[in-house]
């Protein structure tokens, strides 16, 4: 095995490790995600730490390890400084990357998934603090990931879906229409909805950043995006608070 690697990597997250390190989550082009430690990188004479804060696009130079891997060097590409500026932004690239790291396993190498993220990240960094684009792009994330979100067709029939009476299964991440019956978790699903949906699993975040809807369809759009997290997550997302406080100010 070679003594050290390179890639290009997305800075999920950060935290202290013991009295002068940190330790680094890293979505990586060519290994998945990943787990690192930077070592020294709590003291301030550090060079490496300022290119391993939160969204920071960059090259980096990793040394394999016995237990977890180091973080020897560590180029930006993209700062994406706007995410750690403005508090909406952060807010929604906070609960993106934790969304992102729940949903993943560690070294399972996932290009389309790299740069989806990447392309999240650079629309995010130049464009409004979007929250219906940032629905979108956990969408298509999940569709990347083989959650197939199935809007069309009941998943139980197989009928095409109707204008009325559908619902949401959650176990199998389909609509359900009038005529069929589950014994799991479901909620009512509106025509409206399911079309907003579709449109955002589908379109590219300009067009979504230009679709206006009604705040009705809004609040059910929200409250279905988050009840999916809630009920495929074991626990709650340590995000979502202050993503929420975004939501309503």
């Amino acid at each position: 095995m070679n003594q050290t690697y390179k890639t290009q990597g997305i800075i999920l997250k950060r935290w202290d490790y013991k009295e002068r390190d940190k330790m680094v989550r890293i979505l990586t082009n060519d290994f998945g995600k990943i787990t690192t430690r930077a070592i020294s990188a709590r003291k301030i004479t550090s060079k490496l730490a300022g290119h391993l804060e939160p969204f920071i696009h960059s090259d980096l130079f990793i040394a394999h390890s016995k237990t977890i891997d180091i973080v020897a060097g560590s180029n930006t590409i993209e700062s994406h400084a706007l995410l750690r500026q403005s508090l909406p932004h952060n807010a929604i690239a906070n609960y993106f990357a934790e969304i992102i790291d729940r949903f993943t396993e560690e070294r399972h190498t996932d290009k389309e998934l790299f740069m989806h993220v990447l392309h999240f990240y650079n629309w995010l960094n130049v464009h409004g603090a979007n929250t219906l684009v940032l629905y979108a792009a956990i969408i298509q994330l999940f569709q990347i990931l083989g959650f197939h979100v199935e809007l069309y067709r009941c998943h139980s029939c197989k009928q095409l879906i109707g204008q009325e009476g559908n619902k949401f299964y959650y176990a199998l991440w389909n609509v359900e229409c009038m005529n069929c019956s589950s014994h799991e978790e479901t909620t009512p699903l509106s025509a409206n909805v399911i079309k907003i949906l579709r449109f955002l699993s589908k379109q590219p975040f300009d067009a979504v950043a230009q679709l206006r809807v009604y705040d009705a369809e809004w609040k059910e759009c929200d409250t279905l995006i988050r009840s999916i997290l809630h009920y495929h997550l074991d626990k709650d997302l340590r995000s979502e608070p202050i993503f929420l406080s975004f939501l309503q100010a």
